[in-house]
């Protein structure tokens, strides 16, 4: 048996529902029929060709249930699924940014949106990180002042953890204005949390907001990060998945107090 013929069993649509089916438990032939409303004769020409090619197991109790194989299979397809919806997204970003484990759980991100209009892009993005309760996490190539008192407000809060991380050539070509500091009530104390809490990256290829509300993901397209186009969603996989991929950059990241010190010593 080669991968053709495995991946042959896969071009029926109500053969992979039959095998969709059986991934959570075990079923009759007589369920199979109820619950897929398909006539009894094709649910057991079903079974019989995932049965043959060891995708499905029958037990004792006449229960068919799929095999450590086929759910490889299944998830392998919910990958194919989700990445063909976003094709032409996809086709035009750059999504080696994204580290090639995330790539493999994209099967979880069924209910995933594509905004294209960039004003309401950014307008998620602001509202992500004004609504934030728990936690807030951001990666960006943009400076935006007006969301720095935001950012104080919800430090006072010791229940929200955020932290950033930034473009280095973001912090190197801002000047602080005259007057900077009295934007904050206590300027020492916030400076001192955001010592803790930003990280910079020397290059940035994707920018995102990730909270207890959401999440949503920019990618690059043609060298720069494409404010146009973005993935959306509340559902709990697709924030847990942009936690880990914040959380795979994170580590990457150069604490911001040694930059500083570096900058300095030119």
């Amino acid at each position: 048996m080669d991968l053709n013929e495995i991946l042959f069993e896969f071009s029926n649509k109500e053969r992979v529902n039959v095998l969709k089916k059986l991934y959570s438990e075990g079923k009759k032939h007589s369920e199979l029929v109820k619950e897929l409303n398909v006539p009894g004769s094709e649910i057991s020409r079903h079974l019989k060709r995932l049965y043959e090619k060891n995708l499905i197991f029958k037990e004792i109790n006449n229960k068919y249930k799929i095999s450590n194989i086929g759910k490889i299979f299944i998830q392998m397809m919910d990958i194919f699924e989700v990445t063909l919806n976003y094709r032409n997204f996809l086709n035009s970003h750059e999504i080696t940014s994204i580290p090639i484990n995330l790539i493999f759980q994209l099967g979880k991100l069924k209910s995933v949106e594509l905004s294209t209009k960039t004003m309401e892009n950014m307008e998620i993005f602001e509202n992500l990180v004004k609504d934030s309760e728990e936690f807030l996490y951001a990666i960006t190539d943009q400076y935006q002042k007006s969301l720095l008192k935001e950012a104080e407000n919800k430090m006072k809060n010791k229940s929200i953890k955020i932290r950033a991380l930034v473009d280095k050539n973001l912090l190197k070509s801002y000047n602080i204005p005259d007057g900077w500091s009295k934007l904050f009530k206590d300027p020492i104390k916030f400076f001192k949390e955001i010592l803790e809490n930003i990280r910079i990256l020397d290059e940035i290829n994707v920018s995102l907001v990730v909270s207890d509300k959401g999440a949503i993901l920019f990618l690059s397209k043609d060298g720069q990060i494409d404010y146009s186009q973005c993935l959306i969603d509340n559902h709990e996989n697709f924030i847990n998945w942009m936690i880990e991929l914040f959380e795979w950059y994170w580590e990457k990241g150069a604490i911001l107090r040694s930059f500083i010190r570096k900058e300095r010593a030119k």
